[in-house]
């Protein structure tokens, strides 16, 4: 009986380790975790400013207790025109609301209070629904107590920071490991080559 080439084995052990590896390192890919934040654009498709748009800016918090989804550390709204530019939340509830893993759809309501251009205080209500390109309603109740109401649309166009993934971190893991093989064997593959 033949034992198998040790050249052979350590190019199997080599492959072995990288595609465990890999397969450690592809579920990380394209996960988000806390203190990730993300913009939205979204634009009204109906109320009292169609075609109006802005930017949401938000920042996850920790894993919510429902699995697949995380709380709401921070939201901003910024609107290009309109009545309120950046209205300043004087108050804002955002236990209501979810962000989903797999879609980064919000999911539920954020509640709260703002001064408008006039220092009149509003409370607001605004729900969210999960789809890939998601839809929103915002409830403005004025002071008199007469509640204004718009739709609209938004969608992902980026995050702004960077999270380092553990699965790019160990793909470097591989070509360490290789590198080393092949410092180990070469010496002896020299020595034969010219002995």
């Amino acid at each position: 009986m033949t034992s198998a080439n040790p050249c052979r084995r350590s190019r199997n052990a080599t492959a072995a380790a990288i595609t465990g590896l890999m397969l450690l390192a592809g579920p990380a890919y394209g996960t988000v975790t806390t203190g990730e934040a993300f913009v939205y654009d979204w634009t009204e498709t109906s109320g009292t400013n169609i075609g109006l748009t802005g930017t949401v800016d938000f920042t996850l918090g920790p894993a919510s207790t429902k699995s697949g989804f995380f709380d709401l550390a921070s939201f901003t709204v910024t609107q290009n025109g309109g009545f309120c530019g950046v209205c300043s939340p004087l108050s804002e509830t955002l236990s209501g609301a979810l962000v989903d893993a797999s879609t980064l759809g919000v999911v539920g309501s954020i509640t709260g209070t703002y001064s408008n251009s006039k220092g009149k205080v509003h409370t607001y209500d605004l729900t969210t629904t999960d789809l890939p390109a998601g839809t929103w309603t915002f409830g403005d109740t004025g002071p008199g107590g007469v509640t204004q109401t718009s739709k609209g649309t938004y969608s992902v166009v980026g995050t702004t920071t960077g999270v380092d993934e553990p699965g790019t971190l160990l793909l470097l893991i591989p070509a360490g490991v290789a590198l080393l093989i092949s410092l180990r064997r070469r010496p002896g593959n020299w020595a034969r080559r010219t002995g």
